[in-house]
């Protein structure tokens, strides 16, 4: 067994009904909370009314953050300087993943002096100090699983657009609160492409290069849960609680195992397409999922770690699977298969319905990472699984 190391995890608290705590946990920290959320969301949601009339009836103050989408520096900057001077006690966000990153973000630079590009990977000159506001999160959709992880996701859409990541172990939430009632009102359409990243950071976490017994465990338990729970919710019954629950627990997995493992190539690709895109971060991973994978498998006849990954696609490959007898390249291929039906069950949307064209495919492949994916991928293979999910 190869030696591993495990990042901590907040503190969480799970079940239905839950967020109906949130008013007690509050003065832990203080009395003036500022809260991030979406623009609609939650706000038109009975819960809203509820917490933020309890709220007012313990004396906690509240000021509100409303982001519209993926957030942009300019989002984070201009909410940390609407609040910077009354310094809230604690951020607290409700919503999908691009609201949690936001509150992840503006709780890390109410107490920093500089602006948050200057501290973004890649993009940035210094190094994040790690210093933060208390920050809670309480996500609304089952997908990309920041309510465990350490870093913001933070998007300039454009020409010389960027995705890029402000990350530090101390952001790592204090708290995590999942309440899968929360996710009772989400579309059905975004509860399938929210699904479908999860799925894929399971996925891909468990076929890393740095992959670990803790987190392969905690990878396969998500992706048994989502097998079970998310076509079901969009295809049967959106507001099945058992299942909402079974789909919230599989993105919090999701990202455990995703800050220990690392993602693939179907993330670097969320990467190169959502910086120069408007298109959701789940779009592009459950559209390209199927694709992915069935070109890594096939390049894994070429691998020297062909038996590892084979014997670990047909892993996932008997879970998914009615059969129970087999080989393991029939279960392999038996994932592949599978990952295409869930991908028409599910109705993901093509990348040309987003604006893509066949001429922004060179550039595209030309800036897609294919860290910890099980085998490198060419710049002709990745424009292969492009051009097959483009139309």
């Amino acid at each position: 067994m190869k030696s591993f190391l495990l990042a901590r995890i907040p503190e969480l608290i799970f079940g239905p009904g839950k967020i109906s705590v949130l008013p007690d946990i509050v003065p832990r920290f203080g009395n003036h909370v500022l809260i991030v959320t979406g623009f609609r969301s939650f706000l038109e949601t009975s819960q809203a009314a509820q917490l933020f009339e309890r709220l007012k009836n313990k004396g906690i103050q509240w000021s509100l953050v409303q982001i519209r989408n993926e957030p942009s520096p300019a989002d984070i900057d201009r909410s940390v300087e609407q609040f910077k001077s009354s310094k809230p006690d604690v951020v607290i966000a409700i919503g999908g993943g691009s609201v949690i990153d936001a509150g992840k973000a503006i709780s890390a630079m109410l107490v920093s002096p500089e602006k948050i590009t200057t501290y973004l990977e890649i993009v940035g000159t210094q190094t994040p100090p790690g210093t933060k506001i208390p920050f809670i999160a309480i996500p609304t959709t089952s997908g990309t699983g920041s309510e465990a992880t350490k870093n913001a996701v933070i998007t300039e859409i454009g020409t010389n657009g960027f995705k890029s990541s402000l990350r530090h172990s101390n952001y790592i939430p204090d708290l995590a609160l999942i309440d899968p009632e929360l996710m009772l009102n989400c579309p059905v359409q975004q509860t399938a492409c929210s699904g479908m990243d999860a799925f894929t950071q399971l996925l891909e976490s468990y076929l890393s290069t740095e992959a670990n017994p803790m987190t392969d465990a905690l990878a396969l338990d998500g992706i048994s849960h989502i097998n079970q729970s998310l076509v079901h919710l969009v295809k049967d019954n959106p507001n099945d609680i058992q299942n909402r629950s079974k789909m919230a627990y599989a993105a919090w997995l999701s990202g455990i195992t995703l800050a220990n493992a690392g993602v693939g190539t179907i993330h670097g690709f969320a990467s190169s397409i959502g910086s120069k895109f408007a298109i959701p971060h789940g779009v592009v991973c459950g559209t390209l999922m199927a694709e992915t994978n069935r070109l890594t498998l096939e390049k894994l006849s070429n691998s020297l770690n062909e038996k590892y990954f084979l014997n670990k696609y047909a892993t996932v490959g008997r879970i998914l699977s009615k059969k129970k007898n087999g080989i393991d390249a029939y279960f392999a291929k038996s994932l592949i298969d599978s990952l295409f039906q869930m991908t028409e069950e599910l109705i993901i949307p093509r990348l040309s319905e987003y604006g893509i064209s066949l001429s922004d495919l060179d550039r595209i492949a030309e800036q897609t990472s294919n860290k910890y994916n099980p085998v490198k991928l060419s710049t002709p293979d990745l424009k292969e699984i492009l051009t097959n999910r483009l139309y």
